[in-house]
């Protein structure tokens, strides 16, 4: 396994992991975990995942997110993490035994988020990343894997490993369950829910008041859902739509990359102050004394 590397304002895991675009990513970060067999069971046994499916991914980013972002307390803000899950065990439906700190299990849960960086500054940002430069957030990733203080053993050396490992998941390992079957058929509402009543629902200090006042309407809602559709069904891998028999066609794929190329343009004229998760602006405060507008 390759040496350690620093994680702060210089490296590309600062630049990318606590953007605001992860909103177009971190859906399909979410529908990968649960069609994990163990992920999935895990909620179904110990969440509240069925009444509501979002509040699970609202809870965990700032956790997750503070595992880069929070300085010299990153490594122990890893550790709470990977503490949440210790009780997360049980039975699958195959008699077989599982465990949310299995390290398979865990690796695949980050792998995601990885992806989910990955893809946003690949094909949601106007910066062009060079071969080198996605080695580098990997090994990144890499480093934000090992502050959960999770073995690493199980980490792919490179990108290229890495990526073939996650196909393989794709392929082999992630399977139709309860929980991936109803986040599909949630997904596919014709409204979404009000997630403002999430305590973590992440939004800026200054969209909050305007949130708060739209998100519960019904028409809102209502005009969310098929932009929130075609985001996280576009970010799937073409051979889990499939699987999962994820309806897509030419015309999604079309409006898909025109989103994407809509939102990469208009990105550039968002203030510094809406930009930032949370946890990435109190890291970019700490460090710089200002949150960046461009880097």
């Amino acid at each position: 396994m390759s040496a350690r590397v620093a994680l702060g304002p210089q490296s590309l895991l600062w630049r990318w992991a606590g953007d605001m675009r992860i909103a177009f990513e971190g859906g399909t970060a979410g529908l990968m975990q649960t069609m994990h067999p163990a992920i999935g069971q895990g909620l179904i046994d110990h969440s509240n995942f069925f009444d509501d499916p979002v509040d699970r991914v609202f809870r965990s980013l700032p956790g997750i997110l503070g595992t880069i972002y929070d300085g010299p307390d990153a490594e122990e803000t890893g550790l709470k993490v990977r503490d949440f899950h210790q009780h997360i065990k049980g039975t699958l439906s195959d008699g077989s035994r599982y465990h949310a700190l299995k390290p398979e299990t865990y690796w695949w849960a980050h792998a995601t988020f990885q992806v989910m960086v990955h893809r946003l500054a690949e094909y949601w940002d106007v910066h062009r990343l060079t071969n080198r430069e996605r080695e580098q957030l990997y090994l990144e990733g890499c480093e934000w894997y090992r502050r959960y203080g999770m073995s690493d053993s199980v980490l792919p050396p490179t990108l290229a490993a890495f990526n073939q490992e996650y196909q393989r998941y794709c392929t082999e390992v992630l399977q139709p369950n309860a929980a991936s079957d109803f986040l599909i058929e949630f997904i596919q509402r014709s409204a979404i829910p009000d997630m403002s009543t999430s305590p973590d629902y992440p939004t800026t200090p200054m969209l909050k008041p305007i949130m708060d006042a739209l998100l519960p309407t019904m028409p809102v809602r209502t005009a969310l859902a098929p932009p929130m559709r075609l985001v996280i069904f576009g970010g799937l891998p073409p051979i889990v739509r499939e699987r999962f028999r994820i309806g897509w066609s030419g015309v999604d794929e079309a409006a898909y990359r025109a989103a994407r190329t809509a939102i990469k343009q208009a990105w550039r004229a968002v203030p510094a102050t809406l930009r930032w998760h949370d946890a990435a602006r109190k890291g970019w405060l700490r460090e710089l004394g200002r949150a960046p507008r461009r880097l």
